[in-house]
């Protein structure tokens, strides 16, 4: 009798255990940092900093088998972000502008002429993401304008509105999503086929810091599964700096505003200077 009473309320027991367990509250890792300390870092930090990747590469499309001037170019990224007041506003988010200039430069050729540049200022607001009193990630909301500064039918621009999440998933993992809403799109009605709505990106980075490794893609216009790529991997030159030797690939559209209808595909190298945590895209 005993052992049959055993049998049948074990499997019960076991069943409320898991119930008990599954409700108590998860162990946040201690590598998050505490809410209030970061509130403190906001108000504490310069007002201008890095946003984005800094860098300046060089290479080829190997198109046609081999390397020329023709298919040889440089290629540089200038990123900044300010911070437009320094306490922490509602909802303890906090207001910025952001400038990003991204240049195309035929260096190879007689007159090293820059072929397109693409000016990209936003205007946003960023927020914590946390899970109990620590923060798992940062938000933002921003109305982005980008253009080429051209007119006449050169002329490229787009005004979006981007909502970006990102997500440290632990000291070595990074992941991120960005979606928009595209609007004002004059001069080039088409170029959400080529440039998409969204992305979502991921970054590994060794434990001590010395390698980074990230990938991004770009859901291009459509419902079937085509995308842009870029590949970059990072090697820090010292253990106390935040410059990089960067190797970084491309393949697909929209590289550059005055040729987003036209696919490239470019391996580049060169030197960057990244934000201290993570990689923003």
């Amino acid at each position: 009798m005993t052992n049959k009473l055993l049998a049948l309320l074990l499997p019960a027991a076991l069943t409320i255990a898991q119930i008990a367990e599954a409700k108590k509250p998860r162990q946040i890792p201690d590598w998050y940092p505490d809410k209030d300390s970061l509130y403190r870092a906001v108000e504490s930090i310069p007002p201008f900093g890095i946003y984005k990747d800094n860098y300046i590469v060089t290479g080829t499309s190997f198109s046609g088998g081999r390397v020329t001037k023709d298919n040889s170019d440089a290629k540089f990224q200038i990123s900044l972000r300010h911070r437009l007041i320094k306490s922490i506003l509602p909802l303890h988010t906090y207001l910025f502008l952001t400038y990003t200039q991204k240049s195309f430069w035929e260096i190879y050729k007689d007159s090293k002429p820059f072929y397109e540049n693409n000016y990209n200022p936003t205007l946003g607001f960023g927020m914590p993401i946390t899970r109990g009193d620590k923060v798992v990630g940062v938000g933002f909301l921003q109305f982005e304008h980008e253009s080429n500064g051209r007119d006449s039918i050169w002329s490229r621009s787009w005004n979006r509105i981007t909502l970006q999440a990102i997500y440290e998933i632990d000291p070595h993992f990074t992941v991120q999503a960005k979606f928009w809403i595209p609007f004002a799109l004059s001069d080039n009605p088409h170029i959400v086929r080529y440039a998409g709505y969204g992305q979502v990106a991921g970054t590994y980075k060794t434990r001590n810091e010395r390698f980074r490794f990230s990938m991004l893609v770009v859901k291009r216009g459509g419902w079937n599964l085509n995308a842009n790529f870029q590949m970059d991997a990072a090697f820090r030159l010292s253990k106390i700096s935040n410059q990089y030797i960067y190797l970084q690939y491309y393949n697909g559209y929209a590289e550059s505003m005055i040729d987003y209808d036209r696919f490239h595909s470019y391996l580049r190298i060169g030197f960057a200077i990244k934000p201290k945590h993570f990689s923003i895209f």
